[in-house]
């Protein structure tokens, strides 16, 4: 019997504003060969795009952005006509590709399995509470002393040097967890 895959997720990152799509793959892949080979016209040639299609497709991302991703300028009869990406361009590239980055590992590592989740339970007394509007803020002061168990990226330890003993200020940002109420003070 044949073993079976183990499934993992596959995401297709793209911006969008209210009015919906604005900035995905496409332009991505687009502007990424626009600032290698510094053409529109060999940009889209190499991802088999015609340079009609390609053209659009800038168009509109720069449209629904209300900015311009490339400055182009015109050669004569011999060529020499070129596009280079604006600031905006440049800032747009730099963050899709860091946000495509984050999800590639997400699915690449399997962290969305349980098991990238280290669950911690500590014993707590509430010595504050500040309510501002709809949400609130509980300041808590640990019962007794408690391990945490963090699940971190592996280069994390070498770039920081973590080891055994060394020192550290940990700061967490919790989305998800629980709170039951153990008894009065």
């Amino acid at each position: 019997m044949a073993e079976v895959a183990r499934p993992r997720p596959a995401f297709k990152v793209w911006l969008e504003t209210d009015e919906g799509y604005m900035f995905g793959p496409g332009v991505y892949s687009l502007l990424r060969k626009v600032k290698e080979t510094g053409t529109l016209k060999e940009a889209a040639e190499s991802l088999g795009m015609s340079y009609r299609y390609a053209w659009g497709l800038v168009k509109k991302a720069e449209e629904k952005m209300g900015q311009q991703l490339l400055k182009t300028h015109k050669g004569g009869r011999a060529g020499g006509g070129g596009a280079e990406l604006t600031e905006v361009g440049r800032r747009f590239l730099e963050e899709f590709s860091r946000i495509e980055a984050i999800v590639s590992k997400l699915s690449r590592d399997g962290l969305w399995m349980d098991e990238s989740r280290t669950r911690n339970r500590v014993e707590v007394l509430v010595t504050e509470v500040e309510v501002e509007g709809d949400k609130a803020e509980i300041t808590l002061r640990l019962v007794e002393p408690a391990l945490l168990k963090l699940r971190v990226p592996r280069e994390l330890i070498a770039e920081e040097g973590i080891v055994p003993g060394v020192s550290l200020s940990v700061e967490l940002n919790s989305s998800l967890g629980s709170i039951t109420k153990r008894g009065r003070t």
